[in-house]
């Protein structure tokens, strides 16, 4: 066993793992989960993030005080510095004052009539949609801040954002959609860029601590068709390593079928609802959180996949 780590119940831990073997394309040839139990053995297999270079990112939420252990599975088994890893990890009760903490994040009631915490607290949802809240348009922090101390102000509860591939463009790669880093991905798709989702972390983190749920909208629909499946299914689970242990909602995509500037706007449509209903599929594969899954649509959900099970509430 190697060192201990400490953490906190409801609260996202974090540590990192460097690895001294060249990988020529660490993100595309590398997946690293890391497989946590506790004593009762309950297992989540948490997926990392790529940091850039050569390391890799977990974060971890215990859902309660207890001691754990983990193990890291790497795709390259002769990574020594990556697979094989053990160590411990000693939660301690939060005694903190944030509800979204204190209760614990979300998912839907047992008679699937409302949203509530996973101690049975009943959450409301009042959101606010700031699409190009995690871009340069809202600055950090000083416009950011200042947008969610009103919210909060206000009695909002979620705030949902776009991770940079927002609705109303056309051109892919369009600076509008650049935080301060630039770009969430590298030009023709070839990988994440790990500078601007460390920019994201900021404002993700921000909303948390203010008691709002960050409901996270990977891309707007259309998008899919640009970058492929694959590069969907990857990104998302990017996002789940980064941010599924916090108290989130995943939105595959908003207006999911909608096909703004395609040609063939009845065929583009029926491919994005193919392509939404397999990145679901392995959304809800992947998440060792279980986070409430929705999609964004021009109607309902359930009319954007295939499968409606795929989805826990419909978004309007």
């Amino acid at each position: 066993m190697e060192g201990r780590i400490f953490g906190i119940e409801n609260c996202a831990s974090e540590w990192g793992f460097t690895t001294g073997k060249v990988h020529v394309d660490p993100f595309n040839d590398i997946e690293l989960d890391v497989l946590i139990s506790n004593s009762e053995g309950r297992d989540w297999r948490v997926p990392t993030y790529w940091a850039g270079e050569n390391e890799w990112r977990i974060r971890f939420s215990p859902p309660a005080p207890g001691e754990y252990t983990y193990r890291t599975i790497c795709t390259d088994e002769t990574d020594c510095d990556l697979h094989g890893r053990e160590g411990r990890i000693t939660a301690n009760p939060y005694d903190g004052e944030n509800s979204l903490l204190i209760h614990g994040p979300l998912r839907v009631s047992e008679n699937r009539r409302y949203l509530e915490h996973v101690d049975g607290t009943p959450f409301f949802w009042l959101a606010d949609t700031w699409w190009m809240g995690l871009a340069k348009r809202l600055t950090w922090p000083e416009s950011f801040q200042t947008l969610a101390a009103n919210r909060r102000e206000r009695g909002f509860s979620v705030i949902q954002l776009v991770m940079g591939m927002f609705p109303l463009i056309e051109e892919e790669f369009d600076s509008r959609c650049n935080n301060e880093a630039g770009y969430p991905w590298e030009e023709g798709y070839a990988g994440l860029r790990p500078s601007y989702f460390d920019l994201a972390d900021l404002r993700i983190q921000w909303l948390v601590k203010n008691g709002l749920v960050p409901c996270i909208f990977a891309c707007w629909g259309y998008y899919i068709l640009y970058m492929g499946v694959e590069n969907a299914k990857k990104m998302w689970r990017y996002l789940i390593a980064r941010y599924g242990a916090y108290p989130v909602v995943w939105t595959l995509a908003g207006e999911a079928t909608s096909s703004f500037y395609a040609d063939d706007r009845e065929r583009a449509s029926a491919l994005q609802k193919d392509g939404w209903t397999e990145v679901g599929r392995y959304v809800r594969k992947i998440d060792p959180y279980h986070h409430p899954v929705t999609i964004h649509p021009a109607k309902t959900s359930r009319e954007c996949v295939h499968d409606a099970g795929i989805l826990d509430f419909d978004m309007v």
